[in-house]
């Protein structure tokens, strides 16, 4: 099961913790000696440059093959826009030609990595993960990142978790990362573990909304309505047509904050929504029926609230 659902590679600039560690095929990992001075001859291709498969991003260089004697950072373009379009024969001539002509550089088998695994070929990806370190002169982030998503479809997510805590340990800025380990162990109900990948994915990245509305799935269990409240209002701002994390707004109003005014004009604020088509997805509640029912709820206490205070003083103070 994949829980990274985007497969768009995109180019940004980020510093690389490049750092001597293990390499590792399928689960067997050996102790592997890096070039020292591999290291220093890729380092101008990754001290500023760090491409991450996080989501979409302008690209104005097309996916085809480059000249020659193009800078290295458009020919990465490229291959990204490959990978954004799914061209996984193009990103392999992209990814071998760079190999040709930047000789030092990890990216051409990168991609050639990325291409191969996203063709089934998962032990030539290996391959060609492990030379992209061998070039790095060292672990890279990305490369434990790959190298788990490989483990997922071929083994099974318990296979992959260790690969990807490698990952971020190596580069802890790594977001898809991060937000994978969120969701698992989320999904595997280890809620600690979860809330700490998620506070991470939040700290480099405010408007993630994977991360958002897990968090605020997290907090709804620990009944925090305050921090749900405010996280799943972010999550709206986001993403305001998707009407399951309204109508969730709306409970946590009712239930845990006690604030059923709240959740009255979230209600009626998504029953519009729909009606203008502007709310899209399904609720596991009649939203009318759910409007109709606090409206009733809040008459009733303002009737209760208008008779208490015309009992008289003696009466209210003999009844408590």
């Amino acid at each position: 099961m994949r829980y990274i659902n985007s497969v768009i590679c995109v180019f940004i600039v980020l510093p690389i913790l490049l750092s001597l560690g293990c390499s590792s095929t399928g689960r067997k990992t050996t102790e592997t000696k890096f070039d020292p001075k591999a290291a220093e001859k890729s380092r101008p291709f990754l001290s500023n440059y760090y491409g991450v498969r996080l989501g979409s991003v302008s690209n104005s260089t097309p996916c085809s093959m480059q000249k020659t004697e193009t800078d290295w950072k458009l020919w990465v373009h490229a291959a990204n826009s490959c990978i954004q379009k799914q061209d996984w024969s193009m990103l392999e001539k992209i990814g071998a030609e760079m190999t040709s002509l930047q000789v030092d550089s990890p990216w051409g088998p990168y991609f050639l990595g990325v291409a191969s695994a996203e063709r089934g070929e998962m032990l030539r990806a290996h391959w060609m993960f492990d030379l992209t370190e061998k070039k790095a002169g060292g672990s890279v982030g990305l490369v434990r990142y790959e190298k788990a998503r490989i483990l997922e479809i071929t083994e099974g997510v318990p296979a992959a978790v260790s690969e990807m805590k490698q990952a971020v340990q190596v580069d802890p800025s790594l977001l898809p990362a991060l937000l994978w380990l969120a969701q698992v162990h989320h999904r595997d109900r280890f809620y600690s573990d979860a809330e700490k990948y998620y506070r991470s994915v939040i700290a480099l990245k405010s408007d993630e909304y994977s991360a958002l509305v897990g968090l605020g799935d997290l907090m709804i269990e620990n009944k925090n309505g305050n921090e749900a409240v405010e996280l799943l209002a972010r999550a709206i701002s986001i993403k305001p047509e998707v009407a399951e994390i309204r109508a969730k707004l709306a409970i946590v109003y009712e239930n845990l904050m006690k604030e059923p005014g709240k959740a009255l004009q979230t209600l009626r604020e998504l029953r519009v929504a729909f009606e203008k088509g502007r709310a899209r997805g399904k609720v596991s509640f009649d939203v009318g029926a759910k409007i109709k029912q606090i409206e009733q709820t809040l008459k009733t206490e303002s009737l209760n609230g208008q008779a208490r205070e015309r009992e008289p003083a003696a009466t209210r103070a003999k009844g408590g």
